[in-house]
């Protein structure tokens, strides 16, 4: 009696000429978010106006609705972005910046210099250590808790959100290569659909290069700039912020930026549009997938990617403290107990 799930001496020897377990896949439906509807009605009306409708004005005011929808959803990104550059990271930045000047200013008496933000560095080699207790505690507390002088914390924090942007940059680029480089280009809107069955299901067996024009420069290349724009604002935002518990409520509340698109779907988009958007089919990122290294793990290279930038960005990249030290983590650390001991009213710290 053959056991199942053990492959046979046939099947041992069939593996010596072809490739082992191989996969094929089929159409996929777009994502199920209002990028992906908007595709998907405009790629359906668009044919349904071709072919001739008696819905000519409401199919019409389908597609002007899809382009209004994912021009709102980028535009309150962008409005968004603006926002929390303006009204929060510049005066978290200016927070920051002012507090470790003030640190580095009593930390290296006479050898400092200025940087090009205007705020004092130390020159390295001239630290007085015993300054440190000449702090008020408020003042200790809030130099403390800079979160460059954690920066293994602050990683953590980062790489949680830079994974948060990778989901969606890597839809995005699936999504692009499925869209315009595994679907062929056909000569006309009567060569886009396929008919699959009688459940509104249809694969898209080709796009004329007019609508992969329209959807390569209204939808894919706005939200990759915006996703771009708000990855590097939450990173310096998030790097600005002082307070360790505060810069993991920031990071939580960054999310929901990125998740927009998905609440939008949930709330605006009606049944049946979701319907259709999830029975049109596209071509699969790989229409055949051969058991190997590159199947197994090539999606972990978003990862790595996520790990590198985030080191780069923490060590080398970020211009929230430029010329940081690295000065304030040992110090914090020594003389912890001794700040709660030796609160100090008045100025925020004494200078000699």
């Amino acid at each position: 009696m053959a056991m199942v799930g053990v492959p046979s001496m046939a099947m041992v020897g069939a593996t010596s000429t072809m490739s082992e377990d191989v996969l094929k896949q089929d159409h996929e439906p777009l994502p199920a978010n209002v990028y992906g509807w908007a595709v998907s009605m405009v790629i359906r009306d668009l044919i349904w106006l071709h072919q001739g409708t008696h819905l000519r004005m409401e199919r019409a005011a389908r597609i002007a609705n899809s382009l209004l929808i994912i021009g709102g959803t980028i535009a309150m990104q962008v409005f968004l972005l603006f926002a929390v550059s303006s009204l929060l990271c510049r005066k978290q930045v200016h927070r920051i910046r002012s507090t470790y000047g003030e640190y580095e200013y009593l930390m290296y008496p006479n050898h400092t210099y200025i940087t090009v933000n205007g705020f004092n560095r130390g020159i390295p080699g001239y630290r007085k250590d015993e300054r440190f207790l000449l702090m008020s505690g408020n003042f200790a507390s809030e130099v403390c808790e800079i979160p460059l002088s954690h920066p293994y914390y602050l990683a953590c924090i980062l790489l949680v959100w830079v994974f948060t942007c990778q989901v969606e940059l890597r839809t995005i680029f699936e999504t692009s290569y499925r869209l315009f480089y595994a679907t062929p280009t056909v000569a006309g809107l009567g060569d886009v659909l396929k008919d699959q069955w009688n459940d509104h299901a249809h694969n898209v067996q080709g796009l004329t290069a007019g609508l992969k024009f329209f959807i390569a420069v209204f939808v894919q290349i706005p939200r990759v700039c915006t996703l771009l724009s708000l990855l590097w604002l939450g990173c310096r935002w998030l790097t600005a912020t002082i307070g360790l518990d505060e810069v993991l409520l920031n990071g939580l509340a960054l999310e929901f930026m990125v998740l927009l698109k998905d609440l939008l779907y949930n709330v605006c988009i009606s049944h049946r549009n979701k319907f259709e958007t999830e029975r049109l089919f596209i071509k699969p990122f790989r229409d055949v997938n051969k058991a190997g290294f590159c199947t197994f793990f090539d999606s972990q290279v978003w990862g790595v990617m996520s790990v590198i930038f985030v080191w780069c960005y923490v060590f080398h990249m970020q211009q929230v403290l430029p010329d940081y030290r690295w000065d304030v983590q040992d110090l914090c650390s020594k003389h912890l107990m001794t700040l709660v001991a030796d609160q100090r009213p008045g100025s925020r710290f004494f200078r000699r």
